[in-house]
Parts: C-alpha cells; structure tokens; sequence
C-alpha cells in the first residue's frame, strides 16, 4: 500500500492509481540509493531560493534543517523507503512531516525531471572516482608482479602460437597500460558528467529568477547545461560510463583468460591461490580458476547494459519521457558489479605465482628466436624479405632434423654461410633474447623498467588527482550536509 501523500502529482486527477500502476511505475527499488545526493541537491536549491528572495532565511532554515535530519535518518536506516514511488517523493513527504507546510515550497522552480538527472550525476561522479581508485589498486597489484619478477623470460604469443621471447614483466606491463586507457577514459568523462541541470525545470526553464550557478558552485559543479530541454532528456553521461566500464572488463576478461590459460597444466606457467580457486564435486584432482572464469563472464552483463541503455534511448522524443526511469537498473548493477569485480581481479593477481621452470621448458618450442636471426642477417646487409625466407627454409630444415635454432651451423644459411658467427648461437638463446632489443617500447630489460618507472609516476599523478577532486566534492558537501561555513 502507498502512504497518502507520497505522490509528488495528482491535483489534477480524481482517482488514485491502482495498486498495479503503483508498482510497475515505481522506481524506489533502484533510486533509493541516490538519496544522498537528492538531500544535497535539495540543500543547494534551497540555499539559492533564499538567495534570490523567493523564500525567507527562516523558511530556508527550517527546510535545510529538515533535510539534515532526513539525511541522518535514512543513514540509520529508520525511514522505511519502500512504500514510496521515488526518491524524491520520499525526501519531500517525510520533510512535511518534520516542518509541515514550508515543506511545500521545497519544490518550487525545479521538476523531478532536472532533480532526478542531478541525483545521477552526482552519484555518478562519485562512483567515477571509486572505479578509478580500483583500477589503480589493480594495476599496483600488476607493478607488484613485473617489479618481483624483473629477469623472467616466457614465451610471447600472437594467434596463441610461439611468436618470441618476451619477460613475465613485459607481459604484466602491457595489462598495467591497458587499465591506463581506462583511467583515462572515465576521468575524461567526468568533463561530461560534471555539469549541472538543475533549474531545467520539467524543460523550458522558470519564469523565477533562479541562479543556476551559485547552485552549481554549491555542489562544486565548473559547468551548467545550456539547454533545459536536452538537460532533462540527456543520459549520455551514463551512456558513456557503461560503455567505459565494458572496455574496462573486455581488458579483465582478457586478463582472466590468460589466467585461466596459464594456470591449466597444460601450460603450467603460472599458480593461482588456492583461496581464489575452486574444487569438483567429482572430480578429487581438479583445482579449477572459478573466480577468473567467473570475471571472464562479467564481459557479457556490461555489454548487455550498455546495449539496454542504447536502446531504451534511441528514437525518444524530446525532452522528459518515462522510459528514462530504465536507465537506472543497468546503471546500479553495472557500477556495483564493477567495484566487487575489481576487487576480486586486484586479489587475483596478487595471488598468481609464476613457474619459471616450466616457462623456460615452453621457450625451447616454437622456434622463438627466429625473428632474431632474420634481424641478424638483415644487419649484415640481407635484405629483409630474403632474411625471412631463408629464416623459414631453415626452420623447415630444422624441424625435418629435429634440431633447435641454438644448434645453427654456418653451413644451414646457405649462400650467407660467410655471415656466420659463433656468437649468433647467444642471441638465438631464448633466454637472452630480449637483451638484444632496442625500441623504445620493448621487452629489453631496461625498457621494461623504463615503463615500470613511467607507470609509477602515472599512479601517484593520478592519486594526487583523484584526492584533490574528491576533496574538493567533500569540502562542498559538508558545507551543504553540516553546514559549515
């Protein structure tokens, strides 16, 4: 049943919907969580109707007083939510029964529909910056790996075949430079969720003389929306999140891949935890990577928000329609299930040991170093596309004779035999491999501790960021929350 009152409309009806209209149109069940932010924002509207005269510095009083002790309750979990249709609905009837009547000009100059959208927005950015320091306990859990384990030679793959020599680190820091991607990306998107679209109204604005940006600085937002009717209607800033979070996780499905891969004894290059793994229920042997395959299937939900979002928006006229209200369960779900899967990926990779024995057995197949020789012959002249066919007779030759490319004699290179030279045999040793690389960018050690060093810096200039931001957010919301001045 529905508490009389808690509809934010119905002047203009004379029947109460019924029970089944109530709970298909509900949306409490998902925006209960954005109470904080529907305080806050309350707050920062009332303060500014003060400012511009509409209403009185004790009526003000009364009503941001209200809304503090809302805010505390429902901290404390003693407001029932569940018989509301929303949110607001509930901040507003529960602040007519503290203050009575001067409940009633809360509402003044603003809708539900550019209240809802700040609601969002400030949860958003907030949930934003805890993905972005989770991104970052994970890729320090990475530098952990590639700083442990500097010397560590594996085999590289592409088309999951024996491509080349490469070290456990290199492999690590390419993870590490994937997340920065995504640390990039959302921060980039918080210009764009960052924007005020309070006093949009229901979409054409308010004859009322409000001031959107001391409302704006109050809730320490740089920028207001330009235009009402996009700002009531506008879920790109969602949008763009859910599409941020599923490049995040296709890079954490490849990741759990990887793990799951490395970890099988079949490669046996790596070993997971046993707190992170799982048994059979028949099968005694079986040490199973669950908690890896299970973030592997993560992928799937973040594409399927993504995709529900997109097609809940596309074709919507303008400005406010109701269908907006699904943007909120691929919203919740998809930022909840982010912060417990970054959790799990973090523990994940700090729990994998590698083994060395068996990474240097998987080296001795596949030829690894033949590229390397093919590099060799073309610094002394050979022109590449030669170099590489005769490389690859040579590989044939070898395989037919069951030889390694270690055991390269000057005779196997045919009409460059003149080229040969004793010391070739150490640079075709898979083990040494990276040593004789070059570019910038590379698996030579001291590249690799070159990026180990660039991504240390990235980090600390991301945190220091990230903690300027958010205590900048903090200092606005305890003005508005505890009114300190």
């Amino acid at each position: 049943m529905t508490k009389e009152g808690t509809f934010l409309w119905g002047g203009r009806f004379e029947r109460k919907p019924d029970a089944e209209t109530v709970a298909f149109s509900t949306s409490i069940g998902e925006d209960y969580r954005l109470y904080p932010f529907d305080i806050l924002g309350s707050i920062a509207h009332c303060m500014m109707l003060e400012r511009v005269g509409i209403i009185s510095q004790q009526e003000r009083e009364e009503l941001c007083d209200g809304l503090r002790s809302i805010y505390r309750e429902l901290q404390e979990g003693k407001i029932d939510f569940t018989p509301f249709e929303d949110i607001h609905s509930l901040v507003e009837h529960r602040l007519r029964e503290l203050k009575g009547q001067v409940a009633d000009k809360l509402h003044t100059a603003r809708s539900r529909n550019d209240q809802i959208v700040l609601d969002e927005r400030l949860y958003l950015r907030e949930m934003i910056a805890v993905v972005i320091e989770k991104i970052i306990t994970l890729q320090e859990r990475i530098l952990e790996q590639a700083r442990a384990y500097p010397d560590l030679v594996m085999p590289g793959f592409t088309h999951f075949q024996p491509a080349q020599p490469v070290l456990y680190a290199y492999h690590m820091m390419a993870y590490f430079y994937m997340l920065e991607r995504d640390i990039e990306r959302f921060w980039d998107s918080l210009k764009r969720v960052n924007v005020l679209p309070l006093g949009a109204g229901a979409l054409a604005g308010t004859s009322l003389p409000i001031d959107r940006e001391y409302v704006a600085s109050l809730l320490a937002f740089p920028k207001v929306q330009e235009n009402g009717m996009d700002a009531v209607s506008d879920r790109d800033f969602i949008l763009e999140f859910l599409f941020d979070l599923l490049s995040l996780f296709v890079h954490l499905s490849r990741l759990s891949e990887e793990l799951v891969v490395w970890s099988s004894p079949l490669f046996g290059f790596i070993e997971m935890d046993e707190a992170l793994t799982t048994g059979s229920s028949i099968m005694p042997q079986k040490k199973n990577p669950d908690l890896a395959e299970l973030l592997r299937g993560k992928c799937g939900e973040f594409l399927g928000a993504l995709v529900s979002l997109a097609a809940t928006l596309k074709g919507l006229p303008l400005a406010y329609n109701r269908d907006l209200q699904q943007d909120k369960k691929p919203l919740f779900r998809s930022a909840e299930e982010a912060l417990s899967s970054l959790d799990i990926a973090a523990k994940l990779v700090a729990g994998m040991r590698p083994l060395p024995q068996n990474m240097e057995q998987a080296l001795k197949k596949g030829f690894l170093t033949a590229t390397d020789l093919a590099e060799f012959l073309v610094e002394k002249g050979v022109p590449f596309r030669k170099a590489h066919h005769l490389v690859g007779r040579i590989v044939r030759k070898m395989l037919e004779e069951g030889r390694e490319l270690t055991s390269l004699r000057a005779e196997d290179l045919g009409e460059y035999a003149s080229l040969f030279e004793e010391t070739l045999k150490e640079r075709l040793d898979e083990q040494k491999s990276p040593l004789f690389k070059k570019s910038l960018g590379s698996t030579a050690p001291d590249e690799v501790r070159r990026q180990v060093v660039q991504a240390e810096i990235n980090l600390e200039q991301w945190k220091k960021s990230l903690e300027k931001l958010k205590e900048e957010w903090k200092t606005s919301f305890e003005k508005l929350l505890f009114f300190k001045e």
